[in-house]
């Protein structure tokens, strides 16, 4: 996954324009999905966003390992982005890398992992065809989001540990989620040593 990384932020580098500065977040060092932060119901353990509806590309990789899933989605996603798609363009690489987790089962280890790229504003009224039938273009609606985050490199284990974690006290709040999935979200390259950013998304019912 690192040398697939390496490529796609060397083409960052050189094709993507300057994102709006001030507008986002310091963890997002590249074109990232706005968002909103709901005051009023963040709390200490947890924030609460409301992001808009955005386009996504996105490939369904069944695993029983999240990292691996990761590997395999974002080699197909980065030659969707690196010209493997109708129109031959390169796409500006974006964060986060997204990666939605179903729920677990006791009876089967395989997982249906989706991993997505958001696209760039400038794709959305015409995305790119890709060229791969394992890749899809997909519009995600809006959504509310209980978000946590944590540092290190994400795994399996941190991830879940931190979706059980936060979770357990949006119950205790007396909110409510949907607990069929929940989305890990990627901000850094994989050489970066120090100050990583994770986070887990949790899609709110209310």
């Amino acid at each position: 996954m690192m040398r697939f990384y390496l490529l796609a932020l060397v083409c960052a580098a050189v094709c993507q324009s300057s994102t709006a500065q001030g507008t986002q977040p310091d963890f997002c060092s590249l074109e990232c999905p706005p968002f909103q932060v709901d005051l009023a119901r963040t709390t200490d353990d947890y924030e609460v966003r409301r992001y808009q509806n955005a386009k996504w590309a996105s490939t369904t990789v069944t695993d029983v390992s999240l990292t691996t899933a990761g590997s395999r989605g974002f080699r197909r996603l980065f030659n969707y982005i690196a010209g493997g798609n109708d129109d031959g363009v390169k796409i500006d690489m974006t964060v986060p890398v997204l990666t939605k987790i179903p729920k677990e089962t006791s009876w089967w280890f395989f997982r249906d992992y989706t991993i997505s790229f958001l696209l760039p504003q400038e794709h959305w009224a015409n995305p790119p065809a890709p060229t791969s039938s394992d890749v899809f273009i997909e519009d995600m609606p809006e959504m509310v989001a209980y978000v946590t985050w944590y540092g290190g490199w994400s795994n399996g284990w941190n991830a879940d540990s931190n979706y059980r974690a936060m979770t357990e006290k949006i119950r205790e709040n007396g909110d409510s989620f949907d607990d069929n999935f929940y989305y890990t979200a990627q901000y850094d390259e994989p050489w970066k040593m120090t100050n990583r950013h994770n986070e887990v998304w949790v899609l709110s019912n209310n």
